[in-house]
């Protein structure tokens, strides 16, 4: 896609998505945990800009059915609701047969926006909106350096919901280490049965060594969690959901149990039920599993049962342990996870 500018990341569910960047970088850009954009100054692209990419990309997809388009980068609703209106009317003039418009968007930014102006982007298209919530916990938010409150949390996922528009909300579990895991869940389960948000997106932790919270784990005021604790923070996390008409997904490859998912109405036991099939595992197994999942050996539970991939799982630990039998695998497996994202 020759001069088109496109930016760093989107939503693991917006892979095949048209990608429009309106944004550079993220314009809080302070949070303890990410530094995809600590190296990028934000910025606004120039509208016409923009809208200039729109047209090129609509010649490049000639003849190709476009549904579904992604604003990036971090949070295109900071942007002026006429900026936004004008970029959304090019889609729709580019591409007659577009159904989705998604973007992030910062609690904070939907806040800032009059309900008339939620429902106004709404009926230009923008339909979806990927919140980055990360936890219910009001210490744990100041924690990672979120930038607000959980109150904000909840009244930006009711305001988005009343506007009509389909709401993700990403939650990070472990996000509180050992120290504030169960105030995590219960506490992120909560702010969830409030807003009832129509998909639930669940992301392991991947603490990143250069980040702020690496040098919490450094000296030793975060502890990290094992992969089969955070498991257990998943599990009563789970238990605290109500059976809403939310969708609730491991879908993001840093997570170890991907088959976890499934309406919280009417498949909560089932998902709640593969998470306890791993947590009854004999403990070598379960250690066995955790570390062929994260060299993409393993990638479902039913996995354990194939002799050539249990074989190739014992053979990569046994070399792990043979380098190191004091390995802490709780450190290894979040190396593992955080260059994964």
């Amino acid at each position: 896609m020759k001069d088109i500018e496109i930016g760093p990341i989107r939503p693991p569910s917006e892979s095949n998505s048209l990608l429009i960047r309106v944004t550079r970088g993220c314009h809080w850009n302070k949070c303890y945990f990410c530094g995809l954009y600590k190296s990028m100054r934000f910025s606004m692209r120039p509208i016409d800009e923009t809208i200039e990419d729109i047209k090129r990309q609509a010649q490049l997809n000639r003849g190709k059915k476009i549904t579904s388009c992604f604003l990036q980068d971090g949070d295109a609703l900071v942007l002026k609701t006429d900026y936004l209106l004008r970029i959304l009317e090019a889609i729709n003039q580019s591409f007659p047969d577009m159904q989705y418009i998604t973007s992030y968007a910062r609690a904070d930014s939907i806040t800032r926006k009059r309900p008339a102006e939620l429902k106004a982007l709404r009926q230009a298209g923008l339909n979806h909106l990927y919140s980055g919530m990360e936890t219910g916990s009001d210490r744990i938010l100041k924690l990672i350096n979120k930038g607000f409150d959980v109150d904000t949390v909840v009244k930006s996922g009711c305001m988005a919901k009343e506007a009509d528009m389909i709401l993700s909300e990403f939650i990070l579990l472990g996000i509180g280490g050992k120290e504030l895991s169960e105030e995590n869940a219960v506490q992120t389960a909560k702010a969830l049965n409030t807003i009832q948000p129509n998909f639930i997106r669940v992301h392991a932790t991947g603490i990143k060594p250069e980040s702020k919270l690496g040098e919490f784990v450094r000296d030793g005021s975060f502890t990290l969690q094992s992969e089969e604790e955070i498991v257990v923070e998943q599990k009563l996390f789970l238990q605290q959901l109500h059976e809403m008409d939310s969708y609730y997904v491991n879908e993001h490859i840093i997570n170890l149990l991907l088959e976890v998912r499934g309406n919280l109405r009417t498949e909560k036991q089932e998902m709640l039920s593969t998470i306890d099939r791993f947590l009854a595992l004999p403990t070598n197994e379960k250690l066995l599993f955790t570390v062929g999942r994260r060299l993409n050996i393993f990638f479902l539970l039913d996995d354990l049962k194939k002799p050539e991939l249990h074989q190739e799982a014992e053979k990569n630990l046994q070399q792990i342990l043979s380098k190191n039998p004091d390995v802490d695998f709780a450190a290894l497996c979040n190396y593992v996870r955080q260059s994964q994202i």
